[in-house]
């Protein structure tokens, strides 16, 4: 199943912050052909116009303070195909909410969310890593890495993980990486394949991201046996806190493992 994003939505605060994940927004949108619904939270007018060059831009001021609850209020009244949030961090307060608040909102809102750090750094988005664990829904990241991919003409960086380095786990993991790999080939996009098991897998997959100069993480909320019950917080909270690099976090949906025959 192809993943179509037509309507981007990226809550923000100022067109004067969060400059990473304008920046992201922006080729995100002329790479996809999307439209921008911009969310300002703020009582001051923003100047937006000059910073997007994608097909279409709409801004909507709002005047509430900022919260995870109203994003998911705003979000479920007209709801975008994929959703971005710019990430504060300790030592940067540029962002629009926390990890923990990103969480909720991703927890709520059943479709993509692209978390965007504001760190004052400038990602690599040729290069993106894809991780692929035991479970059977992990390979349904397929289809959105290729809609990426094709968007900002990347490398598909695939790598088997799992804290599991028993026989049958090594066994499932470089099954499913395999098949996805030769399913990203057939599709005519570039992949590399690796293995990363035992250990943490949050740091495997960060170490692997930054060796490979990767500027994109694609994770699933949930269902990935491999991490959930390894951390002491979710694997996608743990990932969303962590990552120097933005993180495509999406749900789980059957159909898609189906048609892309994974």
């Amino acid at each position: 199943m192809a993943i179509i994003i037509q309507n981007l939505m990226l809550a923000i605060s100022g067109s004067n912050s969060s400059h990473e994940a304008i920046e992201v927004t922006s080729r995100l949108s002329l790479g996809a052909g999307s439209n921008v619904n911009v969310l300002h939270f703020g009582r001051e007018e923003a100047d937006y116009q000059s910073k997007f060059y994608g097909p279409k831009l709409k801004v909507n001021t709002i005047s509430d303070e900022v919260s995870a609850k109203g994003i998911n209020r705003i979000v479920s009244e007209n709801p975008p195909d994929l959703l971005i949030l710019p990430i504060k961090s300790d030592s940067n307060s540029s962002g629009l909410v926390t990890p923990a608040e990103a969480i909720k909102i991703i927890d709520h809102y059943e479709r993509m969310v692209l978390t965007v750090p504001c760190n004052g750094k400038k990602f690599d988005l040729s290069n993106i890593v894809v991780p692929i664990d035991t479970s059977f829904e992990t390979r349904q990241k397929t289809p959105y890495a290729l809609t990426m991919a094709k968007a900002f003409n990347s490398i598909i960086h695939i790598v088997g993980v799992s804290n599991d380095t028993g026989k049958d786990a090594e066994v499932a993991v470089k099954n499913y990486t395999r098949q996805v790999s030769n399913h990203i080939e057939e599709k005519g996009f570039r992949c590399t394949l690796d293995m990363q098991m035992g250990g943490n897998p949050t740091e495997k997959i960060l170490e692997y991201a930054a060796q490979n100069n990767a500027g994109l993480i694609i994770i699933m909320t949930e269902q990935e046996t491999g991490f959930t019950n390894f951390f002491k917080g979710k694997y996608s909270e743990q990932m969303i806190k962590n990552s120097p690099v933005p993180v495509l976090s999406i749900h789980p949906k059957d159909l898609v493992v189906s048609e892309a025959r994974l």
